[in-house]
């Protein structure tokens, strides 16, 4: 399975909290995407999954028509819901909201206010990963997953039996390309958020 984050948005150069918010894409996100999509040329990706947010649709449907792969959306991928918090920087979160950003981040239960907590972003990830094992992909097939900074960093915990609180631990920039090899006894993680593509 290879994931990456969506391309660069005008919140993520603002360095805004975007969440559910459908934010497009900047000329810079594009690039990235095509960027992106001349990486994965050679690779045997059977399809692209990707949220239905725009940013990551944007960025799926670029690298889709790249490398002549189907992408399909769902809800599933989408990023956390983060309420109230949508629209503010993390300093402007601390200001107006103190202490709920490291509550956050401890209590895997905790909602920011008209949010999503943690463990429901898991629930959501851990159904996707039950879809693809359904599909039983060959040992020489791939699928793509396009989705969000958090969302992704999720499912990279979810695949490498990991706990939410290791999510602070993991990068995961804009087009940056994660792998892992799904094992029938414990997965491998290949690489980790690979971005040598993105500055050609």
């Amino acid at each position: 399975m290879y994931i990456t984050r969506h391309g660069e948005t005008q919140w993520n150069v603002e360095g805004r909290t975007q969440g559910a918010c459908d934010i497009g894409l900047t000329e810079e996100g594009r690039k990235q995407a095509y960027r992106l999509a001349r990486r994965l040329k050679g690779i045997s990706i059977r399809k692209i999954y990707c949220s239905d947010l725009q940013r990551a649709l944007e960025t799926a449907s670029i690298i889709g028509r790249e490398i002549g792969v189907e992408w399909v959306t769902t809800p599933l991928l989408r990023e956390a819901s983060f309420g109230e918090w949508e629209g503010h920087t993390l300093t402007d979160i601390e200001r107006l909201f103190p202490g709920q950003l490291s509550r956050w981040y401890d209590d895997p239960t905790f909602c920011p206010p008209g949010g999503e907590s943690l463990s429901c972003v898991r629930d959501r990830i851990s159904r996707f990963v039950e879809q693809i094992k359904s599909l039983k992909l060959a040992q020489d097939e791939s699928i793509l997953v396009v989705s969000h900074a958090l969302t992704c960093k999720v499912l990279i915990l979810e695949l490498m039996d990991l706990p939410l609180s290791y999510i602070k631990r993991i990068k995961q920039d804009n087009t940056g390309l994660t792998a892992i090899k799904v094992l029938p006894k414990g997965n491998m993680l290949i690489f980790l958020n690979e971005t040598c593509h993105v500055s050609r």
